[in-house]
Formats: structure tokens, C-alpha cells, sequence
């Protein structure tokens, strides 16, 4: 019993011996990072599931549905019910319907926080960070993950990306300044299929 004790002692050291540390990154090397993983990538679609956690709220929302992104400036989200809504981002010009007979909802974004902004800064080799733009990153086994605190103005305070190291994004981490915080997690992930503008409308 005691040999059997020992053993299974030492091979729980040897486990937490294995896991792996995380390793701080510069913030050049989060967003260099960010442009590999998207830098062969033009399309992709996932399913997701979403956890919201809205400031005026304890109970977190969990919701799943779908997901839709094309370069360079093209990102749709549709959520099954009991929260179904549909998403369109057109660079700054976001688009919302709550259901499937609700009101269209606009917002308009700062150019700077605008989806072709953001992959046009990502379209060539990063030596520094962009003015204004706070970045950590760090690495932990296959993981990078990238945090991203945009120039102030906006709903955004924070944005953070996982990524697998093949490049495949593998979650989505949204703060705003008003506090509500929504976490998107990945499956299924298909890159490159050749998603076209017919992918991307509210019907």
C-alpha cells in the first residue's frame, strides 16, 4: 500500500512538473501572432457558443449559434433560440435584429475600432504598436492569447483572442466600457470556403 501510495504520489508531482507555464510575451509578439493566424485565412465559419454577462444582471446568459467572418471587413452572427438574434458587422456599421421580427438595430463605430482598420494594420509585418493601442500577450502550451485595449472612445474597452497555434481562433473575449463582458468559444472552425456577400445579410 505504501509503494502504491508513493507511486501515485510521484506521478502527480511529475503531472504538475508537466503543465505548461504560461510565457509573457512583447505586445509586438501578440499582434505578430494575430497577423500569422489571419495572414492565410480569408473566410471562416464556426459554431459558438456565447456567455454574456450583462452589468445590470447576476445571471449569466449562455446562448450558441453560428458564426461567419470575411476579409476584409465582413462578420455575421445568427444565436438559436431562446436568444435568437443575428449580428452584421459591416466595418463600423453594426447591425442588429432581437428575434426574428425585431427591430433593426444600428450602431456606428469609430473608424478606428472598424473591421478594415484593424486587418489593414495586420496586413503587413508589425515592428511596433499602433499609437494609442495597449497589448498583452502570452503563450501557454499551443495556446496565444492576445489582449487588445483600443484607442479610448467607443463601447470597447478590451479585446482578447485565443489562438491554437495552427492559427485557428479559438476564442473571442469582448469587454465594454459599460461593463457587460461576453465570451465567445469556437468549434468546428472551417477557414477558406469561399464565403461571398450573399453570406452576410439580416433576412
Amino acid at each position: 500500500m505504501k509503494l502504491l501510495l508513493s507511486f501515485l504520489f510521484a506521478l502527480l508531482m511529475l503531472t504538475g512538473a508537466l503543465k505548461a507555464e504560461a510565457r509573457n510575451l512583447t505586445p509586438v509578439e501578440g499582434l505578430e501572432a494575430l497577423r500569422r493566424s489571419f495572414g492565410t485565412m480569408q473566410d471562416f465559419t464556426a459554431d459558438l457558443t456565447q456567455e454574456k454577462q450583462l452589468s445590470i444582471m447576476k445571471k449569466k446568459l449562455v446562448m450558441q449559434g453560428q458564426i461567419r467572418f470575411k476579409k476584409p471587413d465582413r462578420f455575421y452572427m445568427e444565436l438559436v433560440p431562446p436568444y435568437s438574434s443575428k449580428v452584421l458587422l459591416k466595418d463600423t456599421v453594426l447591425l442588429q435584429r432581437l428575434g426574428n421580427q425585431g427591430e433593426l438595430q444600428r450602431i456606428v463605430l469609430p473608424p478606428e475600432q472598424g473591421l478594415s482598420r484593424w486587418f489593414a494594420t495586420l496586413a503587413k509585418q508589425i515592428t511596433a504598436v499602433p499609437e494609442g493601442m495597449e497589448v498583452r500577450a502570452e503563450q501557454t502550451g499551443s495556446q496565444t492569447s492576445v489582449t487588445i485595449r483600443p484607442a479610448k472612445g467607443g463601447q470597447l474597452k478590451e479585446l482578447t483572442v485565443v489562438l491554437h497555434d495552427d492559427g485557428t481562433v479559438r476564442k473571442l473575449v469582448l469587454e465594454e466600457r459599460a461593463g457587460d463582458k461576453t465570451v465567445m468559444t469556437f468549434r468546428k472552425t472551417r477557414k477558406n470556403v469561399g464565403l461571398s456577400d450573399a453570406d452576410f445579410r439580416l433576412e
